[in-house]
């Protein structure tokens, strides 16, 4: 307990400390559970999804309270870069065999994905007269940019130890939102237009 009343002299207040017992995987009846899906195409909806909504609250959380910014903007670009990767990955996944594309599920690589949800879009002759595929694969190509191997945001280091350089030093926490609600609209429209399509 020497650790525990350090840490409380120090800083002045109580920590939850670990206790006998403790088991993180523990279902009580409490009523505070989630669902995790066995159905993997269930899952995979919920997952683009869900880190789709963790990163707006934690864009939520950071604006109202600045202090938390700094800290949350790592795990905010993590989860919308993910979301990102996870939404091409389903549209090839769930729409490409019926045009002949192969799935991509070994790569993070958006220079690998991108041209692949392209050539999904391609088999099926959608038109895009609002330009919206070249506005949102800049988008993506500047994720690509930041972090293409979706490490940037998760570790300061690399494999060998060096530091990760980053792109730029500040963001605009309202405009990424913003641009992001609109690029995750547009995979919603997709879905629903090419799941459409494949019915028809």
């Amino acid at each position: 307990m020497a650790k525990r009343l350090t840490f409380e002299e120090l800083l002045g207040k109580e920590f939850r400390w670990p206790q006998p017992g403790d088991d993180p995987f523990d279902v009580d009846e409490s009523g505070d559970q989630a669902a995790l899906a066995e159905n993997d195409f269930t899952r995979f909806v919920l997952m683009f999804e869900g880190y789709r909504k963790s990163a707006d609250a934690l864009v939520a959380c950071a604006l109202d309270d600045w202090r938390e910014a700094d800290f949350l903007i790592y795990p905010i670009l993590f989860l919308y870069r993910h979301a990102l990767e996870l939404n091409l990955k389903y549209i090839i996944n769930v729409y490409g065999h019926q045009v002949g594309i192969e799935p991509v599920w070994n790569s993070h690589n958006f220079n690998v994905l991108w041209p692949r949800f392209l050539e999904v879009l391609d088999g099926f002759g959608t038109d895009d007269p609002d330009r919206a595929d070249q506005i949102v694969g800049g988008v993506i190509a500047q994720f690509g940019n930041v972090d293409p191997g979706s490490f940037s945001h998760r570790y300061p280091c690399d494999r060998l130890g060096n530091p990760i350089p980053l792109v730029q030093d500040r963001m605009n926490l309202v405009t990424l939102k913003d641009v992001m609600d609109g690029v995750f609209g547009y995979f919603n429209g997709t879905d629903g237009y090419l799941r459409s399509l494949a019915n028809a």
